[in-house]
């Protein structure tokens, strides 16, 4: 782990076959059922405000709440193989079905209050999901419930959490950029917005689980640097 993009890049490239099995099998239908949603809402919403309205407040909320909870079976992915569990493709999906249930409740709860900091400022939103951002992470590595990862969760957030919110957002950029370059592309070729739709739909299925397993490697490594630290003081102590 003392090269974490090569380490997430060789998992990623190398195990493809299994990382598709979990794009088709959990993120592309989150992916279906939040365009569902987010379109519905934009067509029965109206718009009071200038600058944002009701219907971009639902969608950064259902937008959060998909993005935290799509994470977990890539968590626990590269956690087993981490820790050399056998059968890791079917260990993860059995994580994702009975762990999976806390960590959308959490992430229920997050995205509320972190869409919340948003509409206040964007400060807040910020501050506050990145400072919650590796509890679910330490959730799935431990088998726990989220509620007994807080605390560990935050002290991580807290020591790394420029490193996470430039991970977070360098990534993001770059995707967002090239989404827009995509479909400027598209529309060379087609107005169809089922065409747009579709296009996003793959390029997210590439990219997001690339980014989680990169996040969950760093926050591997970073507990295991806590966890020396911690136990160098207790000798010391001693």
């Amino acid at each position: 782990m003392e090269k974490p993009l090569k380490t997430t890049w060789d998992v990623y490239t190398g195990q493809f076959e299994k990382i598709l099995i979990l794009m088709l099998s959990t993120t592309l239908p989150l992916l279906i059922l939040h365009s569902f949603l987010t379109n519905y809402i934009y067509a029965i919403t109206p718009s009071y405000s200038v600058v944002y309205s009701f219907a971009d407040i639902y969608y950064a909320l259902i937008t959060l709440l998909f993005y935290l909870y799509a994470q977990v079976p890539y968590i626990r992915y590269v956690y087993n193989e981490y820790m050399g569990v056998e059968n890791n493709l079917r260990n993860t999906i059995y994580t994702f079905i009975t762990n999976g249930f806390t960590v959308f409740v959490f992430a229920c709860i997050a995205s509320t209050l972190t869409t919340l900091g948003f509409m206040l400022l964007v400060l807040p939103g910020l501050i506050l999901i990145t400072l919650l951002f590796p509890i679910p992470y330490i959730s799935i590595f431990d088998n726990k419930s989220v509620w007994k990862s807080i605390k560990e969760g935050v002290r991580l957030g807290k020591k790394h959490f420029f490193k996470i919110l430039m991970i977070i957002g360098l990534v993001g950029t770059a995707e967002l950029l090239f989404g827009i370059f995509l479909t400027y592309q598209l529309f060379t070729i087609t107005s169809s917005f089922a065409a747009q739709v579709i296009t996003q739909m793959a390029l997210n299925m590439i990219v997001y689980p690339f980014v989680i397993m990169l996040l969950t490697v760093y926050i591997i490594k970073w507990r295991g640097q806590q966890e020396l630290l911690d136990s160098q003081g207790v000798m010391k102590v001693m």
